[in-house]
């Protein structure tokens, strides 16, 4: 039968939320490989997110669970996940492709020698083989890469495009105690320490984002930004240029070298639309665009646009809240 492995990433005590979008990812695959899907936790004091990750459809969790893992060390990690893709022999590993997932992945890729689907948004399975389709220049070109499904692949899957898995209280895992393995080699790298920074919003779970852009002013004018996001229950966004400009700090900023976001409600405030911020965007489930120029780039994804002043059509739908 086969069998998908996914590499169960955590921080600060919980499953990361790119692990989750993979969850997703991995329930589709599972039901049209008619797979078991099986994971693979390491760090220190992680039984409680081994049992989980049971919740998410994963049958059966190996628990890497040692004070050597209690910071990142790339080479533990990928010499123990290959030891363990040895001994249970998946069909399919999966990662996120974080710093840390295209960290890993890739080397273990590298020492089986097979395939890799590298950073892709999708993942699917059809006549026995793999299609992953991988964006490149920020999106507007995509390539799509084919594999066979008979031998052992590897894959890291992007995040902000594909929703989280919801977890059901009803499932739950297996979880068997899986030794570190570790050689001499290995320790040429230590952990030092973890420094957290300090993010004063997370705007990747909001439901709801109004986000402003150069065409808001300024920063005084910024503030109708943060009031109409506060009356509508949601968070504030921002595209470089606001960023850029000191109107907003970066925590909130939108795009390539921001956030990439995927509210229920995404409202664009005097945003122009550069592909840099569309990018972090355009799976926004409803697009509403607030802009003087009908003509800006934004309004061809809009869902709906009013073409007017953000400062004054604002102030009236704060009114009818």
């Amino acid at each position: 039968m086969a069998k998908i492995l996914i590499i169960l990433e955590n921080a600060k005590g919980k499953i990361v939320g790119l692990t989750k979008e993979c969850l997703t990812v991995v329930q589709k695959l599972a039901g049209e490989l008619e797979a078991e899907v099986e994971g693979v936790i390491l760090g220190q004091d992680i039984g409680s997110l081994a049992q989980e990750a049971g919740t998410y459809g994963v049958k059966k969790v190996y628990k890497v669970d040692d004070a050597q893992f209690s910071g990142i060390n790339i080479l533990y990690h990928t010499r123990t996940i290959e030891a363990l893709i040895k001994e249970t022999n998946p069909t399919l590993v999966i990662g996120g492709a974080s710093l840390y997932g295209q960290e890993l992945v890739p080397r273990l890729a590298a020492r089986f020698d097979k395939a890799m689907f590298a950073s892709v948004k999708s993942l699917t399975f059809d006549d026995d083989e793999y299609e992953g389709i991988h964006p490149l220049f920020e999106e507007k070109l995509f390539i799509s890469m084919e594999g066979s499904a008979g031998e052992l692949t590897f894959a890291t899957i992007l995040g902000g495009n594909n929703p989280e898995a919801e977890p059901d209280d009803g499932l739950s895992a297996e979880v068997v105690d899986f030794s570190p393995v570790i050689q001499d080699s290995d320790k040429r790298e230590s952990f030092v320490e973890e420094t957290i920074a300090k993010v004063s919003v997370d705007i990747t779970k909001a439901k709801l984002l109004v986000s402003g852009g150069r065409g808001v002013g300024s920063a005084e004018k910024f503030a109708v930004i943060t009031e109409a996001a506060k009356a509508l229950g949601g968070e504030v966004g921002a595209s470089r240029a606001a960023v850029d400009a000191g109107w907003v700090v970066y925590d909130h900023e939108i795009g390539q070298t921001g956030k990439t976001v995927t509210p229920d409600f995404y409202i664009a405030c005097g945003i122009s639309g550069a592909i840099q911020h569309l990018v972090g965007m355009r799976n926004s489930k409803t697009i509403i665009v607030i802009n003087t120029d009908e003509e800006a780039p934004i309004i061809e994804m809009a869902h709906y646009a009013i073409i007017g002043d953000l400062h004054e059509v604002l102030p009236e739908l704060m009114k009818s809240v």
